[in-house]
């Protein structure tokens, strides 16, 4: 009798190159551009995703309108591509499940979901935050590349838009499954953490507002000038359609 077997993989080599082809596009792929890359049948490639998306680690989008006809199916990944050396990411649905009842219950039971998921991103953003030399002053440029890193740590996969400096693309949600339901809690963490972030280093810049998906599958960071006085408004996180929520600063 054969000794015990090693546990199998829970994807085969194919699916492993779908995953990370669409992990390392720095754009939203389609059915077509992954065949082509992979030099794969689309029905292979199409059978690939779906399978990823049931596990959480494929998100599927309609592609904004181009011309006649219906919109184009695009993928995107949860999380960015691991480094060479990095350590093995642990199974992500035990922590999609645990942010899922974090997130329902702070909606159910705060009288301002939005105000406390605020508080406490800002917290974690503080924590988290470099702080920096006593009696120097930080710099736009510095301020912009600390919460670029911070950013990019946290599996955001973070761009900064070449035409409007104070403009941070975020090209990956790392709870993209519950931000899609629990916006007014997952995004307003969100835009903590990067207040927090900037107001512990002293970063002459601040966060105005946070807009989701609009670019359309990354969400868009607005920077500007830090102004004690200047308080942001009830526009802070722009949602999907549908959504009534939004968070005060």
């Amino acid at each position: 009798m054969s000794g015990p077997q090693p546990p199998r993989k829970p994807a085969n080599a194919t699916r492993a190159a779908v995953l990370d082809t669409v992990r390392r596009s720095r754009t939203p792929m389609t059915v077509p551009d992954i065949a082509a890359r992979l030099d794969l049948h689309t029905n292979s490639v199409r059978f690939h995703l779906q399978r990823l998306i049931r596990s959480g680690e494929i998100h599927e989008d309609r592609a904004d309108p181009d011309g006649p006809g219906r919109p184009r199916m695009v993928y995107t990944a949860m999380r960015p591509a691991p480094a060479p050396d990095a350590e093995p990411a642990p199974e992500s649905s035990g922590y999609q499940l645990l942010t899922e009842m974090l997130a329902g219950h702070l909606a159910a039971t705060s009288d301002d979901p939005g105000a406390t998921a605020s508080a406490v991103g800002e917290a974690w953003g503080r924590y988290l935050a470099a702080r920096p030399v006593p009696f120097s002053r930080t710099t736009e440029e510095e301020s912009i590349t600390r919460i670029t890193e911070l950013l990019d740590r946290a599996g955001f996969s973070p761009a900064r838009d070449s035409a409007d400096g104070h403009r941070l693309e975020l090209r990956v949600c790392p709870f993209r499954t519950v931000a899609d339901r629990r916006p007014g809690v997952v995004c307003a963490i969100h835009l903590g953490l990067m207040r927090g972030a900037l107001s512990e280093s002293d970063a002459p810049l601040e966060v105005s507002r946070l807009d989701r998906f609009t670019a359309p599958h990354s969400c868009i960071a607005q920077l500007r000038p830090s102004t004690a006085a200047d308080s942001a408004g009830d526009d802070d996180v722009e949602a999907l359609p549908g959504w009534a929520g939004r968070v005060a600063g």
